[in-house]
């Protein structure tokens, strides 16, 4: 069986960024992806500490594949997904792996990837390999968001956090026909929020409260910022039967006040990442809609993704850093 060796960023209990070196078998079905771009994911943050590869959002060139390897060919572009399993709904998949909870010694913030072919995804052509990159979590999330809660262009869409996911949420709610409002803790994001699509921003005060009192009659929204303790900070801002879609990652339960959420018929919808099927979409939505994330380029390097995931926890990025290959300073040795 042929074998590739996999140079990867990896983080450690002390939180350092490293470069590891691992050798991994090449299954009869699976590619091997040299890769040149990967966004950075919230995820790589908490996962910075366990010693695993780091990097999900991974874009590159096929290079070799095993003997049954049908859906791709060496030179053809692609993006791989973290989630493991083969079922249409893979994200729910109790064997689902990911990063800590899967493969430990290979990540796609590094020169080489191993996937199967069924978790590979085609990119579109005229899509440049930066924008690609952050559409393969937090595009595929949003967007899967919105088309599990049933989103019409009729609908006002409600963005709680401008950030990775929030920036993206308001592109593909935009895209989707739909007013989008917007909400941030900052001031200063009311121009992006605007230049992004958004149809109207609202300022969040400390305590949680929109500095707005109108009502929003948001039918449907997405909290991408953040962490969220208590969902009653927010139930004046709907509209009857909204759809309340938390996308944030957090150990801390969620306080749901009972009779506004019971009453008003609203409900909680859980996606935390999108099926095969809508991360497909979800790239060709944005193609044909120039949807193109905001982007800060970091070299492929131990020191790029530790300036990047500073940048990520200082709440400073615009809107999604990506590590290039492409870019001087790059380097896995």
């Amino acid at each position: 069986m042929a074998s590739k060796t996999l140079n990867y960023l990896a983080g450690g209990p002390d939180g350092q960024i490293r470069v590891k070196t691992s050798v991994r078998a090449i299954g009869r079905l699976e590619a091997v992806v040299r890769i040149t771009h990967c966004g950075v994911c919230g995820t790589d943050s908490h996962d910075r500490t366990h010693g695993c590869g780091l990097g999900h959002e991974g874009v590159g060139f096929v290079e070799e594949i095993g003997p049954d390897v049908t859906a791709f060919q060496v030179g053809q572009r692609c993006c791989g997904d973290c989630r493991e399993c083969s079922a249409g709904y893979r994200q729910y998949c109790p064997n689902a792996l990911g990063q800590k909870y899967g493969e430990l010694e290979q990540g796609a913030f590094g020169d080489y990837v191993v996937r199967h072919q069924d978790f590979l995804y085609p990119i579109p052509d005229r899509m440049e390999s930066k924008h690609a990159a952050p559409l393969l979590c937090a595009g595929g999330a949003v967007f899967g968001a919105l088309c599990e809660s049933g989103t019409q262009s009729t609908d006002r869409v409600g963005v709680v956090g401008l950030g990775g996911l929030g920036h993206l949420a308001v592109m593909y709610a935009r895209a989707m026909g739909c007013e989008v409002v917007t909400f941030s803790t900052r001031e200063e994001k009311r121009a992006d929020a605007i230049a992004l699509g958004a149809t109207e921003f609202r300022l969040l005060q400390p305590d949680g409260q929109a500095g707005n009192a109108t009502p929003a009659n948001l039918n449907v929204i997405l909290l991408c910022g953040g962490q969220i303790t208590n969902l009653d900070l927010i139930m004046p801002l709907l509209a009857p039967r909204a759809k309340i879609l938390p996308l944030v990652i957090q150990g801390e339960p969620i306080v749901i006040p009972y009779l506004s959420f019971l009453i008003p018929g609203h409900r909680i919808i859980a996606n935390t990442s999108a099926t095969r099927e809508k991360q497909v979409a979800a790239l060709t939505f944005a193609d044909r809609h120039n949807i193109k994330p905001w982007v800060e380029e970091y070299p492929m390097s131990a020191d790029g993704l530790a300036e990047a995931l500073t940048v990520l926890a200082s709440g400073r990025s615009r809107y999604r850093g990506v590590l290039s290959s492409e870019l001087q300073g790059a380097s896995l040795k």
